[in-house]
This record gives structure tokens, C-alpha cells and sequence, in this order.
């Protein structure tokens, strides 16, 4: 069997499509993934990382307004819907499935156009771009929150499965590992990112903090890899700080992490739930119709996480939240038992449902 994955740009997106991915290969034996991708984007090295091969794909974002990069991206995204034709006609899938961004539109459309079995996954509450045009093209939308239901025009095809989280997580970790981070757990440790590309907000307040960093605990930081040059200029050293561009073995940083800090996009709080973390929530103030503050509300109310809006985020504020949350390890224990409670562990299993249904109706 040949399965097209993709998905882009961010670890939202391209993180469920391995999470399926998976799920497909624990299912099928003798199955062949392709995953469908921008050059040089983080999913190229994400999918090789897994084993998966990777084709790339032209692809651009499409600005709101009318300007260059306007017809710029519309020029760069028809040579998109031509190459994804070329890729199915080449590969012949049996199925092609889309996480989201922009790049996954042309291969699904494509694939719609074949009559092959596709389907697209929401992580969010609010849908992308890419996902609303694919609605009514795909044989089956896939749901991570109720909430996104009412975003789509066509009712008839859309399941509410949660959202897949990545199935090898290993939290255990070595004095080795400790060595290497630079750390020892003689005191907690603060793990601090985000999202894949990191965030200007939480990256600003950290380094604020690095200099009154007092020894109370260990604080782990990605600063996403764009950011991470300027975020070293004339920052103050603290042998409590870590600082990394980008983390591709998040397991190891989950399993040493005793409070985790993260926006709250769909895929950090899926992750979060699945590792049974504490957490500190920041939503990012800009995405659509404020999809992360609603999402980061679900885990306060549920007593999961704790959260501090963007435009009240301060390095005394982070650090005043972050000593209040781990003096009290018995408050830290109960947050993790309940953002545990919100994963959906069942989701990636769902989801493999809907495939191997989709798959039957074929035979």
C-alpha cells in the first residue's frame, strides 16, 4: 500500500501527519509513505527523520492583501498543483491524507481530482485556509475540536476524532542526558518553547529573566531557530539557563521537565496531555479568530494549566507564575493528572478506523 502525508510549516501540522503515519505503519505491513513537503521546511527534516521519503512541493502562503508577494505566491502555487499532479500520477497512492498548510491544498486536490481516497485532519478549532477549500473535495474531514464543526460549509463528511499524538515518546532519560543538557536534578526543571518556530513574547521575557535567575530551578528554552542568533546577543549568562534554536528530541526534554511553558496551539497541548506535564500556557495573540486563548481556556478551567495572555507577559510575571507552581509539587501532580484526563488517547486509533473504512469502501 502508498500513503501521501502532508502537511506544513509548523509542528502543528506536520506532527499529526507522522502521528498517523504511525498509526499506519503499527496497521500495515507492507506499506510505502511519501511525505509531501516544502524544500528546506521543517517537515522535510521532520519526515526524513522518520523514515518517510520526502518530495517537494512549491508552495506559498497567499497574502490578504494586493501586493508582490501576492502574485508571487499565485505563480509559485500553480507550479504547485502541476508538480502535485506529476507526484500522483507518478506514485499512484492508495491514499493521500493533508494536516494542514498551505502545502498540503494542490497534493489533495489532486488526489480528489483522481478519484483516490483522501482526507484531511484539523488540529485546530479554527480551520486553515487549506482545510476549508479541501472541505468539499476530500472524502472524509477529520475534527480535533467540536468547535471547528460550524467553520465548514459541507456537514456531510466531517468526524470529530481529537487529535493523533506521535506514539514513541520516551520520557526516561540517563545522568548522560543530564550531562549534556547541562543540568542535575537537584532542583526543578522549567521547559520553555514556542511552538516549533518559537514566539517573540516568551523568547523577550526569558531573556528579561536571565538576569535575576536566582538558582530556584532550571529553565530548558528553544528559541525557534530564526530567533535564536538575536536572542544570544547581549544576553546576561545564568548557568540555569539553557538555551536551544530547536529540539527534535522533545521526549527527552518532556521526561526531565518538571513545568512545561508553551503556547497553546492545538499539537503542544495534545503533547502536553500525553505526557502528564504541568503546564504554563501563553497563547499566541495573533492567530485566527483567537483559536489558542480558546483552546488554553479549556486546560485553565479544567485545572490542567495556568495561563498569562501575551500582552501581559513580563520576565517577572513568568518567573513570580513559575516559583508560585513549584513550590507546590502536590498542585504541579494534580495539573498533570488532569491534563492527562483532556488527551484524547484514543484519536490516532480513530482515525486509523476512518482509514481502513475509507479503504474497504474502495474494494
Amino acid at each position: 500500500m502508498k500513503v501521501i502525508l502532508s502537511g506544513g510549516g509548523t509542528g502543528g501540522h506536520i506532527y499529526p501527519a507522522i502521528a498517523i503515519g504511525q498509526k499506519l505503519e503499527e496497521e500495515y505491513k507492507d506499506i510505502k509513505i511519501y511525505y509531501v513537503g516544502i524544500k528546506g521546511g521543517p517537515e522535510e527534516e521532520i519526515a526524513k527523520k522518520y523514515g518517510y521519503e520526502f518530495i517537494d512541493l512549491p508552495g506559498m502562503g497567499i497574502p490578504r492583501r494586493v501586493n508582490k508577494r501576492l502574485f508571487k505566491a499565485l505563480l509559485t502555487n500553480y507550479r504547485g498543483f502541476r508538480r502535485a499532479r506529476e507526484i500522483i500520477k507518478s506514485i499512484k497512492p492508495d491514499l493521500v491524507i493533508g494536516t494542514g498548510g498551505y502545502v498540503c491544498a494542490p497534493i489533495l486536490y489532486q488526489a480528489s481530482k483522481g478519484k483516490i481516497k483522501s482526507l484531511v485532519h484539523e488540529s485546530n478549532s479554527y480551520p486553515g485556509m487549506a482545510s476549508k477549500f479541501l472541505s468539499n473535495k476530500v472524502d472524509k474531514v477529520l475534527i480535533s475540536y467540536e468547535a471547528a464543526r460550524s467553520h465548514f460549509k459541507n456537514q456531510s463528511n466531517i468526524i470529530l476524532t481529537g487529535n493523533p499524538v506521535r506514539t514513541n515518546f520516551n520520557l526516561s532519560y540517563t545522568e548522560e542526558d543530564l550531562k549534556q543538557l547541562g543540568i542535575k536534578k537537584d532542583r526543578p526543571v522549567v521547559f520553555s518553547f514556542g511552538g516549533s518556530n518559537g514566539s517573540y513574547y516568551l523568547n523577550k521575557a526569558v531573556k528579561e529573566m536571565a538576569s535575576t535567575m536566582d538558582g530556584s530551578y532550571y529553565f530548558l528554552h528553544q528559541t525557534g531557530r530564526k530567533n535564536y542568533k538575536d536572542f544570544l546577543s547581549d544576553l546576561k549568562e545564568n548557568p540555569y539557563l539553557k538555551v536551544f534554536s530547536y529540539i527534535d528530541n522533545i521526549d527527552l526534554f518532556y521526561g526531565v521537565s518538571d513545568l512545561i511553558i508553551a503556547s497553546s496551539g492545538a499539537m503542544s497541548l495534545s503533547e502536553i496531555s500525553s505526557v502528564a506535564k504541568g503546564s504554563i500556557l501563553i497563547p499566541k495573540s495573533y492567530t485566527t479568530e483567537n483559536h489558542q486563548e480558546f483552546n488554553a481556556k479549556t486546560y485553565v478551567d479544567q485545572g490542567a494549566s495556568s495561563m498569562i495572555l501575551e500582552k501581559d507577559l513580563t520576565g517577572y510575571i513568568l518567573d513570580k507564575k513559575i516559583k508560585e507552581l513549584i513550590k507546590d509539587t502536590n498542585k504541579l501532580e494534580k495539573m498533570g493528572e488532569r491534563a492527562q484526563q483532556l488527551s484524547n488517547k484514543d484519536a490516532g486509533d480513530k482515525i486509523l478506523k476512518i482509514i481502513k473504512e475509507l479503504l474497504a469502501d474502495e474494494k
